[in-house]
């Protein structure tokens, strides 16, 4: 039973400390239809936004916010884009779980007409961030 014990816990600490992988834009299954919630109408720019993929934190759900409203519930590896005026956005990200959400985290964007904008969620060591990407 000890070993047992001892197996669980060396691979939870193991899990702990992994980060996600980057998917592309390309690659990644699109979010549902019924997990978009606003800004899914094509407009003058856009946001393209991916979760990367991996064990890690897989059973957490993020949600991000344009401009304060829920837009999305991203699972690991998908992608969802955006149609957004040109100028300022605030972007959030929070997180759901079974026993609630987190505070909202937010940066700032500024878009130009026609312009295309990646951001990637990923996580590492337990943090989880909303950053620009190549992906």
């Amino acid at each position: 039973m000890r070993i047992l014990i001892g197996a669980v816990a060396l691979t939870l600490l193991s899990i702990a400390g992994c980060s996600t992988s980057p998917v592309s834009a390309e690659n990644a299954a699109s979010v549902p239809a019924s997990r978009l919630f606003a800004f899914s109408e094509k407009n003058e720019s856009q946001l393209v936004v991916t979760r990367d993929e991996g064990i890690v934190g897989s059973e957490i759900r993020f949600i991000l916010h344009i401009d304060g409203m829920p837009a999305a519930e991203f699972h690991p590896g998908e992608v969802a884009r955006f149609g957004l005026t040109p100028g300022r956005h605030v972007l959030g990200l929070s997180t759901w779980v079974m026993f609630g959400t987190s505070s909202v985290a937010e940066s700032e964007i500024e878009l130009k007409t026609g312009e295309s904008v990646r951001r990637r969620i990923s996580m590492s060591s337990g943090d989880f961030y909303l950053t620009p990407t190549a992906y």
